[in-house]
């Protein structure tokens, strides 16, 4: 009869399995629905709990599995062999926390074992961020709220990722125990109250503070495709029509940069990669630059590609060159992380730094902004503008600018992002969205914003990552005691014992 009743326990966990996948489905990928993945690990936990450790693994993985490769497909910039192999790694990482779960929250009591799966999952995800792709797939840049994310100013992404799972392993202990038994009300208060805490705080943050200075600023966008410029460089002949390909680019947007600085506007840049430049026409493109700025008294941070000649033994630099109002060439920043496959030189991890009267300003390109303790620079340095010039397709367009905004939200810094292939975006350093332009639905080559003079101090630059190696180090103290402790149906076993 017990093993009938086990039995039967066992097949209609599969309910919650298969409840969770359309959830998984709408967690992750180009589309959100930003409440499936505090839902989704609900049901998934609840199954995982009710398998055997090894088979429930491996079908939570399955299912992460399956839910990245449908949704992935299009975001990935690899296909075949290894876009399969990636999601598989990563379904087999997203279930490990599951698997932490099964054994051990078990043997924990209450509020323990309500915080194995959260740690378990901030842990997983710090790790995989130092992977060549970074922060890509952390489940809290599925969140919008910005009260929510104001959090990140103080744990980084990793607060919101511990509030998602925690949700879903409270979630789990109401489920089993109810509200009657002390320590799950006990538990399931604390998180409650934890959350509330977060959202008054952040939605306070938000309410409270307003800019009392404006900075007037401008990106624009040629009416040259630099993707066909590309195909020419392939297939060009010669070198000289190479140069003069690239010639006219550059003529194209030192214009539109003239007619923003004519707009009044203090600072003008563009996207990544918008503007070729070859090795020996650097000086003369340069040269007109600081005509530019100088007779117009503006700001130029110019995302170029300076390429050599093939035969060359340097490399492509992806870079933003800065030139101030006197014409002076200010600093110059190199692209750090490049895109696994791009050619290329790494810059150093040095951000640039240009002081101005309207406050200090800085810049990384596109990628480099997917990892946050490259853009904790600019929050320790006290940045109060950001700029990140950025290259996209339109998979990742609406997900790679919201990421950059929360690097603008941890650091307390205002976020100018031009982007070809992507949506531009100017944000104030609390992730409010000032300007926005989606290059694949609009002809509008200049975006205009006023963005706040003075970034807004936070936390997070200090502490750094101090959150998500505490969760890191509270894994192996509950695994530790998971280890020391029986579990509860031990303890039940030697009651019934001692009462026979």
């Amino acid at each position: 009869m017990r093993s009938f009743f086990t039995e039967s326990r066992l097949s209609r966990s599969f309910l919650w399995l298969i409840l969770a996948v359309p959830l998984l489905l709408a967690a992750t990928g180009e589309r959100v629905v930003a409440v499936a993945p505090w839902i989704a690990p609900v049901l998934l936990l609840r199954f995982a709990r009710q398998q055997p450790a090894g088979r429930g693994y491996a079908l939570v993985a399955a299912a992460t599995t399956g839910a990245l490769a449908i949704t992935w497909a299009d975001m990935v910039p690899f296909d075949g062999t290894a876009y399969y192999a990636f999601v598989v790694v990563q379904g087999l990482l997203l279930a490990l926390p599951y698997l932490a779960d099964r054994l051990f929250a078990a043997r924990l009591p209450g509020l323990a074992a309500s915080l194995v799966f959260p740690v378990a999952a901030v842990t997983v995800e710090y790790a995989a961020s130092f992977g060549p792709f970074g922060t890509w797939g952390s489940v809290a840049y599925t969140q919008e709220s910005l009260a929510l994310l104001q959090l990140t100013s103080v744990t980084g992404i990793w607060g919101i990722t511990f509030l998602i799972n925690w949700t879903a392993s409270v979630g789990n202990a109401v489920w089993e125990g109810g509200l009657t038994e002390p320590s799950v009300r006990w538990t399931a208060g604390l998180w409650g109250g934890l959350l509330a805490a977060v959202l008054l705080l952040g939605g306070a943050r938000l309410a409270l503070t307003s800019p009392d200075q404006t900075v007037p600023v401008a990106t624009v966008m040629g009416r040259h495709d630099t993707n066909s410029f590309w195909d020419l460089r392939r297939e060009a002949e010669s070198r000289e029509a190479v140069r003069d390909s690239a010639r006219a680019v550059q003529r194209d947007y030192l214009r539109r940069a003239r007619q923003a600085a004519e707009a009044g506007v203090r600072l003008v840049t563009w996207a990544e990669t918008a503007v070729p430049v070859p090795r020996e026409d650097t000086t003369a493109f340069l040269d007109r630059a600081r005509t530019l700025a100088a007779s117009h008294e503006v700001y130029l941070a110019m995302a170029i590609n300076e390429f050599p000649r093939a035969e060359a033994d340097t490399k492509l630099q992806n870079k933003v060159v800065w030139i101030g109002p006197g014409g002076k060439r200010r600093a110059e920043g190199l692209k750090t992380h490049l895109v696994p496959g791009e050619p290329g030189q790494a810059g150093t991890g040095s951000l640039p730094t240009v002081s101005t009267s309207a406050g200090t300003w800085s810049s990384a390109i596109c990628f480099d902004l997917d990892f946050p303790s490259l853009i904790r620079q600019a929050g320790r340095g006290g940045m109060d503008l950001f700029v990140a010039p950025s290259n996209d397709w339109w998979a990742i367009a609406d997900r790679h600018a919201h990421m950059a905004r929360v690097r603008a939200i941890e650091n307390g810094t205002a976020l100018l992002r031009p982007a070809s292939n992507g949506h531009t975006l100017a944000a104030g350093p609390l992730g409010r969205t000032r300007a926005r332009v989606n290059h694949f639905t609009t002809d509008d080559h200049v975006q205009m914003a006023h963005l706040p003079a003075e970034g807004t101090p936070t936390v997070y630059p200090v502490l750094g990552d101090v959150f998500a190696w505490g969760c890191g180090l509270g894994l192996l103290f509950l695994i530790g005691g998971a280890h020391v402790r029986p579990r509860a149906s031990d303890w039940a076993e030697a009651a019934r014992a001692e009462a026979a």
